[in-house]
């Protein structure tokens, strides 16, 4: 009898061990998600600091720390190749130079043309503004989810003479950035050399170049000061640069309703609002400083924008047709990009 009362009493502990352990498991807490950002630029560029870092803490605190940014140590692949890596699975997360994908993203190209506006902030905000009323539905980024975009102030002409004419870009070697900026500056008639940004140092202190189209706060970052001894500004900004945020489709599907939600709410224009301030702020700062070491600034004479609009209107009208080819209305979207740049 003792013997049955023992087996009883222990299949009774046994049985509501399993009941506990089995309400436990029932409503288990929700796994953090960490995204894998992979960063390429330098630590103080101001991408990273205006942009990245601010957004990783802001994914963070909307999602009340359900999902999480961690950034790499250093790259995973070269800046060419950020959409084949995202795509692939390597990184969750990364900055793409849109020329980089110039076979597959054409509209973006919009924030390319002369005379856009040469705050950074506007500009870009201007093309994520134009890419969500009528850019998107021509479905560019299919397979990858794109967060947003930015673009970087409008190019000067970084030189070591003075550049007033178009008849000085002659034959002149310049770094300007592969795709549209390089053909532009062909045309012009300059030699262009085109490696990633972060290479353009490499080529101006070599003097493998003798020039760069870009941005003023370049001369800081990218540490151009002692090689340039003029720069020529173009009234209502020349070209620009432009980045996309890619986000990998797959690790999108994989978060809730409520994450999504959250980490788009601070995305797309504010991406390119803390992108584009930093660099303004930066090329005020870069303007102050290289005046301080003596580099000499010109504004373009109306003579010389007027042959910068001709030289550069085969993009327009090239712009144009593609967006034609891709069911997107270009003249209205390029009407609406200039009125929100403004």
């Amino acid at each position: 009898m003792s013997n049955r009362i023992l087996n009883v009493t222990l299949a009774a502990v046994v049985g509501g061990a399993a009941v506990f352990g089995g309400a436990l498991s029932v409503t288990p807490a929700k796994a953090e998600t960490e995204l894998l950002f992979n960063r390429f630029l330098p630590a103080k560029h101001p991408f990273n600091v205006g942009m990245f870092i601010p957004w990783a803490k802001d994914v963070a605190r909307v999602t009340n720390g359900s999902v999480k940014v961690k950034f790499t140590e250093k790259s995973l692949a070269p800046p060419p190749k950020q959409w084949n890596m995202v795509s692939k699975g390597i990184a969750d997360v990364a900055m793409l130079a849109n020329n980089f994908e110039s076979g597959r993203l054409k509209l973006p190209n919009i924030a390319q043309v002369p005379f856009g506006a040469s705050s950074a902030e506007k500009r870009g905000l201007a093309m994520w503004r134009t890419h969500v009323k009528y850019l998107a539905k021509a479905n560019e980024y299919k397979g990858m989810k794109v967060l947003g975009q930015w673009t970087i102030s409008a190019a000067s002409l970084l030189a070591d003479k003075p550049i007033l004419k178009m008849g000085d870009l002659k034959n002149y070697k310049m770094w300007a950035i592969n795709g549209l900026p390089n053909k532009m500056m062909k045309n012009m008639g300059a030699v262009v050399v085109s490696v990633p940004g972060v290479q353009m140092f490499n080529v101006v202190s070599k003097g493998i170049v003798k020039g760069s189209v870009t941005s003023l706060y370049t001369l800081m970052v990218f540490k151009l000061m002692p090689y340039i001894k003029h720069v020529t500004a173009i009234p209502g900004g020349f070209q620009s640069n432009n980045f996309s945020l890619l986000f990998s489709q797959k690790k999108w599907n994989g978060l809730s309703a409520a994450e999504k939600k959250a980490i788009t709410s601070i995305s797309g224009e504010t991406v390119a609002i803390n992108a584009g301030k930093r660099v303004d702020v930066l090329d005020k700062k870069a303007k102050g400083l290289a005046a301080k070491k003596g580099i000499k600034f010109h504004t373009a004479s109306p003579e010389f924008v007027k042959e910068i609009r001709q030289k550069s209107q085969f993009l327009v009208d090239g712009w144009l047709k593609e967006a034609a080819a891709k069911g997107v209305d270009g003249k209205a979207a390029l009407a609406y990009f200039k009125s929100q740049s403004k």
